[in-house]
């Protein structure tokens, strides 16, 4: 008996020992219960095979699934590495923009400070030829002046 119970361990739930077997007594019993026993037995392999079938299609699937998943995380990961390039390149653009604005900055303070000297040039200019116009309608005065006396 004990040899009908280690050989059914590894299928689960078949566990049939002959003192579960109701067997009516009679000179065809042996025959009869290894027919039913036979029938049970086939029952539950083909339950199994059918069981096993449909676990190695979820087997498949799932690997499926885990192939289709590594591809979608493979993906991701080179978008990433894309966009961590594309960030690198764009701070590098904003640090060579910085430069380039500073540099502008400075050439406005230049042309500012050039224009205020231009200005300052200018109004220095206005006023030496304001004085040099003074001096040439005091000296046309002077000279119209001197003529007149001249003459007469």
């Amino acid at each position: 008996m004990e040899t009908s119970n280690s050989h059914n361990q590894g299928t689960g739930n078949l566990s049939i020992d002959n003192e579960d077997l109701l067997l009516p007594e009679s000179d065809c019993t042996t025959g009869g219960a290894r027919a039913s026993i036979y029938r049970l037995y086939e029952t539950k392999i083909a339950a199994l095979t059918r069981k096993n079938g449909v676990l190695e299609g979820q087997l498949a699937a799932a690997f499926i699934g885990q192939e289709a998943a590594e591809k979608n995380a493979s993906s991701a990961l080179k978008s990433r590495r894309e966009m961590e390039k594309k960030l690198v390149d764009t701070v590098r653009e904003m640090e060579l923009m910085k430069e380039k604005l500073a540099c502008v900055e400075l050439a406005q303070e230049e042309a500012n400070s050039l224009s205020n000297i231009v200005h300052s040039d200018n109004l220095r200019l206005e006023h030496d030829v304001a004085f040099l116009k003074a001096v040439l309608d005091d000296t046309q005065k002077v000279l119209v002046i001197v003529l007149s006396e001249a003459m007469s």
